[in-house]
């Protein structure tokens, strides 16, 4: 294979490397034709049948796996009774997430279990509501007592749901107790709901029915406006509950120097994964589009920050294994077998290292190590940057991470050889490999990230802040400039 400086000496025009996309203009897959091969015993219909498994219960195929599978299962479809026969109902997950690392626990756990007990109480005492009002219009109604009960129900499933949506959650708080008509929902002006004053669904309900004091004309109203009462003041409950603890539920939202509960982290982590391996196939689909096949891949080498050689290089193809392998399989394995401990003294180095890797990958084609045109394209480019960010949302989701029994002198370590600070992403505009790629933005961790970080390694080093997982941007290949530093 004869390189650009060969092919300018021998009389031709060395085309700029970033205009290599008009070379290559169609992005191609391999397509498996033929019956199957030695590693598939079952050929087509067996991939056809793991496809089709993954899309209906949003989860990573894996064989050898029984315990995810029966966890993906479980959140995919709801079973219920009706009529003396179960019905299951399929609720789809979006994209494939590693069901089974990580768990909703915590205040999460503590919405969901008051929010099954009350909403199935409340759907009981909704159903036995009768009318108080005179000009009693039955079609009016019955249709607000269905969304009620529609938004009842839709908040016990999302706040059950291990992919808990938080703008979800409080827009059915809204619609409850809110929302009036068409115009903008107002939850800051009403510190205390009264049931005589509430709006939203349960306000258009009372005021369907008559369920106001000045319709009560006897013991057996009193006892029907009384259900609706105890309606509002479940569902107050639930809102009051949810406005403390919303803010440590959510692991990419967390409030600096807050350590979020482990079990919804880790379902998040596991998200962030996914699309990892994801990311690493279309890097290598990308790759295959402009004739980097995957036996170059194991002979183009590319920089390793961090090592006693500073020009120390490994095989591009090796590292796209090693951070599939651990996004897949090693990840997952180190939480399970250690938690907390796996993943403040395994975990966090592991993704570090890689981030560090990706991020000094080389953006232009003056760096060393020499590499083929086609991996400066702009389709190779986009794929590293996202392959980049992927990396860098594990490392801020662990982060915060810590076992707090291990104290300020439990387990600590360097993720290189030797000892050391671990490798920080180089400043943009840096004379070596990687200069140009847009770095983690510079900020100063919150107390629990930084006892975290204190406890890994004696120094300091460059990471994004507990809880901020906004992406860095991404970067141009077309520009040559390098950007600034930040």
């Amino acid at each position: 294979m004869s390189t650009n400086d060969d092919r300018a000496a021998d009389g031709g025009t060395r085309p700029s490397p970033f205009d290599v996309d008009t070379a290559y203009p169609i992005l191609t897959t391999p397509v498996r034709s033929g019956s199957g091969c030695a590693t598939d015993p079952c050929g087509d219909l067996g991939k056809r049948a793991r496809d089709a498994i993954s899309d209906v219960l949003g989860w990573k195929f894996r064989a050898d796996d029984p315990t995810a599978f029966l966890a993906a299962l479980t959140s995919s479809f709801t079973l219920t009774k009706v009529e003396g026969h179960t019905e299951a109902r399929w609720r789809p997950q979006g994209f494939a997430v590693q069901a089974d690392l990580g768990a909703v626990t915590g205040a999460q756990a503590s919405l969901a279990a008051r929010a099954r007990s009350a909403v199935a109480e409340a759907t009981v005492l909704l159903d036995a509501l009768v009318p108080l009002r005179v000009d009693f219009d039955a079609e009016v109604a019955e249709g607000f007592r269905a969304l009620v009960r529609h938004d009842l129900d839709a908040l016990r499933q999302e706040l059950d749901s291990p992919l808990i949506r938080l703008p979800r959650v409080d827009q059915l708080f809204r619609l409850l107790l809110f929302q009036r008509e068409h115009r903008q929902a107002d939850d800051s002006a009403a510190p205390v709901i009264d049931p005589g004053t509430v709006r939203g669904h349960l306000g258009m309900l009372r005021d369907s029915f008559g369920l106001s004091p000045g319709q009560v004309s006897s013991i057996n109203d009193e006892r029907v406006q009384t259900s609706f009462i105890t309606i509002v003041d479940w569902v107050w409950s639930l809102y009051s509950s949810w406005s403390n603890q919303r803010a440590l539920i959510d692991p990419f939202g967390l409030p600096p120097g807050q350590q979020g509960y482990f079990g919804p982290t880790m379902i998040a982590v596991s998200q962030v994964l996914a699309a990892t391996v994801a990311q690493v196939e279309e890097l290598c689909c990308a790759l295959d589009s402009v004739l980097i096949n995957a036996g170059e891949r194991e002979v183009l080498r590319v920089p390793v920050p961090g090592q006693p050689n500073p020009r120390a290089t490994m095989p591009l193809g090796r590292l796209l294994s090693w951070i599939h392998d651990f996004a897949s399989f090693e990840g997952r394995t180190l939480v399970e077998s250690a938690g907390k401990d796996g993943v403040d003294s395994a975990f966090y180095f592991v993704a570090r290292q890689l981030l560090d890797t990706v991020a000094r990958l080389p953006s232009r084609p003056d760096q060393q190590p020499r590499l083929p045109a086609g991996f400066f394209s702009r389709r190779v480019q986009v794929a590293i940057d996202a392959l980049r960010e992927d990396l860098w949302r594990v490392v801020a989701l662990v982060e915060p991470v810590s076992n707090p029994d291990a104290g300020p002198d439990g387990p600590s370590g360097s993720a290189v050889p030797g000892g050391g600070p671990p490798p920080s992403v180089p400043p943009s505009g840096a004379g070596g490999a990687g200069a140009g790629r847009v770095t983690p933005p510079k900020s100063t961790p919150g107390p629990v990230a930084t006892a975290a970080a204190a406890r890994r390694r004696g120094g300091t080093r460059t990471t994004p802040a507990a809880g901020d997982t906004s992406p860095p941007q991404a970067t141009s290949p077309q520009s040559t400039q390098p950007t600034s530093g930040a």
